[in-house]
């Protein structure tokens, strides 16, 4: 007879990452809707019932009241932001809300500060092979139209040691670097990048450095105040599970002056000023009116709470495939913090292939994915969200060892 035994509760969390009649009920306010299990959450986040309510309910308002002394969002500027909003934001990240502005998604804040860091022909920015194709294709652009010298940092592809990636970096950095752009997680396999360390080498040699946050806000905790990177961008509507169209740029008080805004500011806010990078026209209001919900929605399970679970769902299945002898796991699932992302490969099978009977036969959704810079970097990924459960994670593994049998067994005939 087997016995059953209640989960027990880490003591620094107030919700267990395994009590599965907890996570039961935070699905249940999140409403999922897709056909075939979905086991990648990196696009986007089902947004929870308060989110979405909210933001029905400015809809109308959104689209019909007008620009008078009666504005019933008068609070809210043209750009959607407020200070209320922007104080949230910071409380909730580590940092002061005259760091904080509002945008519509990562890429804008990404872009304002490539586009804005001023460089001269023969300067040089480094990057790396896992930053998004959006990212690398504005450098591009600068350095065909102005000169500059766009340099990769050569890093390990899979698992890899803060101190190899340091390294990689210190080699890297010449005199003539000026920017350096990374993202904090990468986002097909976990890597967690070490930021606070990269930062802290390239303010030590005279670099500007940006976080490309858009995997790990609402992810992975962090204060931006200890990272100490010069710029960070995310989204609102990946992790944080708010609403799409939201997101937010941080840049550290003492280095705002020196990034240009994307649309010059009409009201003449002063070039040290976090709000200059705001004023970008009219935006839909509905949308960052809704972001205290779902500040609201996170707090109210914690952070913490909210990545031991994305840990526990990636642990869940890692570690019983990193035990198959055809799977190698491009994720250190021991490195803490870790992500609740994965991916791996399949000796014999090809990414696709995998991930198409998964989806065919299985009904269940995982990505195979190539990286655009090196195709050589290949492998399968996944990254179960807040919605997920254990069940569905557990016949994702039984789906996965019924392929490899079929795989197996193919390869003996043909033998």
């Amino acid at each position: 007879m087997t016995t059953q035994t209640t989960p027990q509760r880490p003591p620094h969390l107030k919700t267990a990452p395994d009590d599965e009649a907890y996570w039961l009920a935070i699905r249940a306010t999140m409403e999922p809707m897709y056909v075939n299990t979905q086991l990648v959450n990196t696009r986007r986040g089902a947004a929870p019932r308060l989110v979405r309510d909210r933001v029905r309910e400015l809809v109308d308002l959104s689209l019909a009241y007008e620009l008078d002394e009666y504005e019933p969002m008068r609070d809210l500027k043209e750009s959607g932001s407020s200070l209320a909003i922007r104080q949230l934001l910071g409380d909730y990240f580590g940092a002061d809300a005259d760091e904080m502005a509002l945008t519509r998604n990562a890429m804008e804040g990404i872009a304002t500060v490539l586009n804005g860091v001023a460089l001269k022909p023969g300067d040089e920015v480094l990057a790396t092979r896992f930053c998004y194709d959006s990212n690398l294709a504005i450098l591009r652009q600068r350095a065909l139209r102005e000169g500059i010298v766009l340099r990769f940092v050569e890093l390990p592809f899979g698992i890899a040691s803060d101190e190899a990636i340091l390294a990689a970096f210190a080699a890297a950095i010449t005199e003539r670097t000026r920017l350096i752009s990374f993202p904090h997680v990468v986002a097909n396999t976990g890597l967690v990048m070490p930021v606070r360390q990269i930062a802290a080498l390239a303010r030590a040699r005279g670099a500007f450095t940006l976080v490309d946050g858009a995997h790990s806000a609402g992810h992975i905790a962090f204060r931006l105040d200890e990272l100490g990177c010069d710029a960070y961008a995310t989204c609102l509507h990946k992790w944080m599970y708010g609403p799409r169209g939201t997101g937010f740029l941080h840049v550290r008080r003492e280095k705002i002056a020196d990034v240009w805004p994307l649309f010059a500011s009409w009201s003449g806010k002063p070039a040290d000023s976090i709000e200059k990078f705001e004023e970008v026209g009219t935006v839909f209001k509905a949308l960052p009116a809704s972001i205290p919900e779902a500040i609201a929605f996170n707090r109210g399970i914690g952070q913490a709470e909210k990545s031991a679970r994305l840990r526990f769902l990636r642990d869940r299945w890692a570690g019983r495939l990193r035990e198959h002898e055809r799977i190698r796991l491009l994720t250190d699932i021991d490195a803490d913090p870790g992500t609740g992302f994965g991916g791996f490969v399949i000796d014999g099978l090809e990414g696709e292939d995998f991930a198409r009977t998964l989806r065919e036969d299985f009904a269940i959704n995982v990505r195979a994915f190539a990286m655009d810079e090196d195709p050589a970097m290949r492998g399968i990924h996944l990254s179960p969200g807040l919605p997920n459960t254990v069940e569905e994670v557990d016949r994702f593994v039984e789906a996965t060892f019924a392929i490899l049998a079929r795989s197996h067994n193919s390869l003996m005939r043909a033998g």
